[in-house]
């Protein structure tokens, strides 16, 4: 399987967390004991780490100009890399959001730039329109235009569509459409 499996998996189990937290699944506090959005934060930022790792593969498993096409997916995955690693550095520092939520709007439309890259390829298309209602949602989130379970809902989507189906259908020897 490709490298960016590994980046499907790592970024899909931070969004499933973050979704699960904002549904109000394991999201509550013990009694003095820590906030779980620690935890997802935790998660989350590893999840970035792993793929800013994942994009310095693809780069070196593919050198330019041989390798022009994984330069750009790798530009792609650093993209979403930082935002995740920013992301889970605030929800585990317990930092401000609305910084994050500024960022979201960007990591929402700067990646369409990327359509003709995936040209042929429908389904990391779709993919790249789901991003921009799902980094919309963070921001809408933050500021209190969107309720926290609705985006839960959104993440949890996300989560499945985006990040679990690509590489299901890659271990199952088939390609991404």
């Amino acid at each position: 399987m490709p490298p960016i499996t590994i980046v499907f998996v790592a970024s899909g189990l931070a969004v499933w967390l973050n979704a699960l937290y904002f549904l109000g699944i394991g999201a509550q506090r013990a009694d003095d004991g820590p906030d779980p959005i620690t935890t997802v934060g935790g998660v989350t930022l590893v999840a970035g780490l792993v793929d800013l790792i994942e994009a310095g593969y693809i780069i070196a498993a593919r050198p330019a100009p041989l390798g022009t096409a994984s330069v750009v997916l790798a530009g792609l995955v650093v993209f979403y890399g930082i935002f995740f690693t920013i992301l889970g550095w605030a929800e585990y520092r317990g930092l401000d959001l609305r910084p994050v939520a500024n960022l979201a709007i960007a990591v929402a439309f700067v990646p369409l730039f990327w359509w003709k890259f995936f040209e042929g390829g429908w389904m990391f298309r779709s993919i790249l329109l789901l991003w921009v209602v799902t980094f919309l949602s963070v921001a809408a989130t933050v500021y209190g235009r969107m309720a926290a379970k609705a985006f839960g809902v959104v993440l949890l989507a996300t989560s499945i569509y985006a990040f679990f189906v690509p590489p299901v259908l890659l271990a199952l020897g088939h390609k991404i459409p």
